[in-house]
């Protein structure tokens, strides 16, 4: 195992400073997505054996980012996180070698929001993100599980930091580690039904305005917890831009991010609108397999951690605990910043 020291702080780059455009994206095979319309990076570069840099550009208008009730409105935490994961994804071809039948099992990841005030903007977003490899464990030549960190800055200012720890796993692998838990191979979200059948909240309680993004369903309160169901939208252009043999991590944090609002409102009578994502990690222990139900048990954190309304989400499906995540809600301010709660 080799582990890699963090680079000294240096001055912040912008996209002229790191040689970096934002005229055109990338390949959408080197960030795995099947639509141009999903793919935010826009250039990619390796500056060291423990460097990359990329640029993504946030659209302007998008049928899932964009839909949120929060004010004063701002480009999603999760359209940042979107562009990360498919700059990881890039670097894991370009940068560590791995072959396109490699696939990358997420074990650990967390977003933080540093400074919303970036993000506060209307129309496109260039970012610059700058990737570092904290850690990186070879198999055999190949880079087996490596663990990313990557600053967001926007117009020379920094966003927010992400976290990533990836197992990588040849194609053949990952097929076994598939079927280690269960009895037939797993289906695929293309041959699945659109979307759940349960009862899904009313929109604005999880800070949405389409009913297409709404993931939770079935949502009851059982002592200080809130229960839901995930509604997994099999059919979503974004969330499924392409089949899936399981619940993608990402659908998962939307579905934390969806009950915290959903028990801030429920039980305290907190408006969705007044909060943003200011913070997220998750822990995925196994595969959140299509055809289970999955259910979702969300509680409020006893104390601030650092201020803003903390809540601790687990998922449980077939009696275990498949991931675990906590999430912190941010107030949503005109300006100067984040108040504690």
């Amino acid at each position: 195992m080799t582990v890699l020291p963090l680079r000294p702080a240096v001055a912040e780059p912008g996209l002229a400073e790191t040689g970096l455009s934002t005229h055109r994206t990338l390949s959408r095979r080197l960030v795995h997505r099947a639509a141009l319309a999903e793919v935010f990076l826009t250039d990619f570069r390796s500056v060291d054996e423990t460097a990359f840099h990329a640029a993504a550009q946030l659209p302007p208008r998008h049928f899932y980012y964009s839909d949120h009730t929060v004010r004063v409105a701002m480009h999603d935490p999760l359209a940042v996180f979107e562009s990360v994961r498919q700059m990881l994804l890039c670097a894991m071809h370009l940068h560590h070698d791995a072959s396109p039948e490699t696939k990358s099992i997420t074990a650990t990841a967390s977003l933080e929001i540093t400074d919303p005030e970036p993000l506060r903007r209307a129309g496109a977003l260039d970012l610059t993100l700058l990737g570092s490899v904290l850690l990186e464990k070879k198999y055999e030549g190949a880079t087996s599980r490596v663990v990313h960190r990557v600053r967001v800055l926007a117009d020379g200012r920094e966003a927010g930091v992400i976290t990533v720890d990836t197992a990588q796993r040849p194609n053949d692998v990952y097929e076994r580690l598939r079927t280690s838990h269960r009895t037939t191979p797993p289906p695929m979200s293309d041959t699945l039904p659109a979307t759940g059948t349960g009862a899904i909240p009313p929109v604005w309680l999880v800070g949405r305005e389409r009913a297409e993004n709404v993931v939770v369903q079935d949502a009851r309160t059982q002592g200080d917890a809130l229960l839901a169901e995930v509604r997994v939208p099999a059919a979503h252009p974004s969330m499924f831009d392409h089949a899936q043999d399981h619940v993608p991590g990402p659908v998962m944090m939307e579905a934390a991010r969806q009950t915290s609002l959903l028990l801030a409102a429920d039980h305290e009578g907190l408006s969705p609108s007044s909060f943003h994502l200011g913070y997220v990690s998750a822990e995925y222990l196994r595969f959140a397999e299509l055809d289970a139900p999955i259910t979702v048990v969300t509680r409020r954190m006893p104390e601030p951690v650092d201020g803003g309304r903390w809540s601790e989400v687990s998922f449980e499906q077939d009696g275990a605990t498949v991931a675990r995540m906590r999430v912190r809600l941010a107030r949503a301010l005109p300006s100067g910043g984040d108040d504690a709660l």
